[in-house]
């Protein structure tokens, strides 16, 4: 069994959005959207970078992030924290690929796949 739950599964599916937290090696913080996360399997999370020059810039100095997926109106929400790997190819990068050509979206080239080991995950008011 892994850490991401099915409570955690159905809220990303349902809500498809997401706020990704990075920080470079010296600490300079940044937050931005991601419409892409999904649950890959119990242990990891993907979403694409497409057009982040700061995440990626972050991340590729600073491998930890925090993601936090909520549906306010409903005070709903989890905090996944966890180390990423980037890739520009291989099978994240096509299954978020395909993910983002299903949905109809006309949005630039994938710069990155991002795939995030979750080492944590704490509920909304926890």
């Amino acid at each position: 069994m892994g850490i991401i739950e099915d409570a955690h599964r159905s809220l990303i599916a349902e809500v498809g959005l997401c706020y990704v937290a990075t920080a470079s090696s010296d600490g300079e913080p940044n937050v931005s959207p991601k419409g892409s996360i999904m649950v890959l399997d119990d242990d990891h999370l993907a979403f694409a970078d497409i057009m982040s020059p700061g995440s990626r810039a972050n991340l590729e100095q600073n491998a930890r992030v925090a993601i936090y997926v909520c549906r306010p109106e409903k005070f709903q929400g989890f905090q996944f924290k966890g180390s990423v790997e980037l890739s520009q190819d291989g099978p994240v990068y096509d299954r978020l690929a395909a993910a983002i050509k299903e949905k109809g979206l006309k949005l630039p080239p994938i710069q990155n796949a991002v795939k995030i080991k979750v080492e944590a995950v704490r509920g909304l008011g926890a």
